[in-house]
């Protein structure tokens, strides 16, 4: 090897190097950053008559793509869980008994006021006591319904929110793809756009399911997990009109991606990933159980002391009314003509709806007959709907129980699979750090050795040089 092709060596060499330790050492600055992705120097060497130059092409980015799905999916699977747990959660905050059981007591507050009455007609204070009882059980569901209807607006809402973040990322995601595109065609370096995409779709995975589709110029196709398309070279529309009122049977509106429903009671093809899962799962599924549970129980209400005739005939609303509106919990009431003073000896002789329903027309102080036929309404087996979620075949008292007991069911298989989910994203992710991120112990060791390099070709360019100068004063 010829003096001049030795100092080539070597000045290539330590350029190399030190393009090497440009890249070691950008990895040690991002050694925190969880959306970094670990590049490593890919080294070439072409080999000439003339003599033999190293040089780095490009820098690497370590990728590893199973990984990054699998923790997208895992991370999309934890957001749908959590969010619909927690939204479960508000209804039963932590240390508070499970919702509905105020409802549940206050049946058999109730039942206890009828039977003590019963004993005593005579008693008004005991009579007034059944009507304090009923009111009471009036309010709990009132309060009950609102706060269902409060949580289904609040799932309502965080539903347009996720909805106008999809549509920011998607924006920007399609600007940041075209550069990666366009600077991939012209062999710049994307690698710090790469990453800021993988980012994104970290960030779009966790507001809904998505699949991505890499293609052959480092672009990407994004569709959701039930197949939709969201991005194909340009971000499609997703739109949603969030709700103002969700009461019993009014339904929220769908999320739609290119027209297509992908959230919501009507939605054809559903995603299973993402927070709006669980904001829709919540909305549109439980919610809606349990107000309908809520209606049965006031629906079971007015109907076990509805009032007749003595002779049996026209049924009347008697107790508790829906006042001639929607059989729904905003119109249930203890009827007007119990509420006032001495009301409660409707309930023992009757005639709260017309004086038509009155029974004892000799007014007799210990006529129980009525008091008892509603003790007994109220311990009677009745039938409720399916769609309740609880056995339809029950008493009031324990269908009032059932649902207790159903809501804390649900929350517990909740609160478990967000526990689990949250436990596969952690372990996913964990994985592709591993595979993909940035290790100090590794990257420290990696300059040292880069370093000992530098100095070697270093030394190599002295001793050339020192040659040089020997070979010229030789000559002279």
């Amino acid at each position: 090897m010829s003096l001049t092709s030795a100092m080539l060596t070597a000045q290539s060499s330590i350029a190399a190097r030190s393009a090497e330790m440009a890249i070691a050492s950008r990895n040690v600055a991002n050694v925190n950053n969880p959306n970094y992705t670990r590049q490593e120097a890919v080294v070439q060497n072409i080999v000439s008559d003339t003599g033999s130059v190293v040089y780095v092409s490009h820098a690497s980015r370590m990728v590893n793509q199973a990984a990054f799905t699998a923790t997208l999916k895992s991370g999309s699977a934890a957001i749908a869980s959590g969010s619909y747990a927690n939204m479960l959660d508000q209804l039963n905050p932590s240390g508070q008994v499970p919702f509905g059981t105020s409802t549940a007591s206050a049946i058999g507050s109730l039942s206890e006021a009828l039977v003590a009455f019963g004993n005593d007609p005579s008693n008004e204070v005991l009579g007034q006591s059944v009507v304090n009882s009923a009111e009471g059980l009036v309010d709990s569901l009132k309060q009950s319904a609102e706060n269902l209807e409060r949580t289904r607006l609040e799932a309502d809402a965080a539903m347009g929110r996720a909805v106008d973040n999809i549509n920011k990322i998607l924006s920007d995601l399609e600007n940041v793809n075209g550069k990666i595109v366009t600077g991939s065609n012209a062999g710049d370096d994307v690698n710090s756009l790469l990453d800021q995409r993988d980012e994104m779709l970290k960030v779009l995975s966790e507001e809904i399911g998505i699949e991505v589709l890499y293609q052959a110029d480092n672009g990407v196709a994004i569709y959701t997990d039930s197949g939709v398309t969201l991005f194909e070279k340009t971000a499609r529309e997703v739109s949603f009109d969030t709700t103002l009122s969700l009461d019993f049977e009014e339904v929220g509106q769908n999320i739609l991606v290119d027209g297509i429903a992908v959230a919501g009671p009507g939605a054809t093809l559903p995603v299973s990933g993402g927070a709006i899962a669980g904001y829709s799962k919540i909305r549109d599924e439980t919610l809606v159980t349990m107000q309908k549970q809520q209606q049965e129980i006031g629906k079971a209400l007015v109907k076990a002391f509805e009032e007749r005739r003595p002779d049996g005939t026209d049924p009347r609303d008697g107790l508790f009314t829906f006042n001639g509106g929607a059989e729904t919990i905003s119109n249930l009431s203890v009827h007007d003509n119990v509420k006032v003073a001495g009301g409660s000896r409707l309930i023992r002789d009757g005639g709260i709806s017309t004086a038509a329903h009155k029974h004892n027309t000799d007014d007799h102080a210990g006529f129980s007959t009525l008091i008892k036929k509603y003790e007994e309404a109220l311990k009677e087996e009745r039938t409720f709907a399916v769609e309740a979620g609880v056995n339809p075949n029950s008493t009031l008292q324990d269908f009032a129980s059932n649902t207790v007991s159903w809501f804390s069911a649900e929350r517990k298989m909740a609160t478990e699979s967000s526990t689990l989910d949250a436990s596969a994203f952690k372990s996913n992710a964990q994985m592709l750090s591993d595979k993909t991120g940035v290790n100090i112990d590794t990257e420290m060791q990696r300059l040292l050795t880069i370093e000992t390099a530098y100095s070697a070709s270093a030394r190599l360019m002295s001793t050339v040089d020192n040659m040089f100068k020997e070979l010229l004063g030789a000559v002279r």
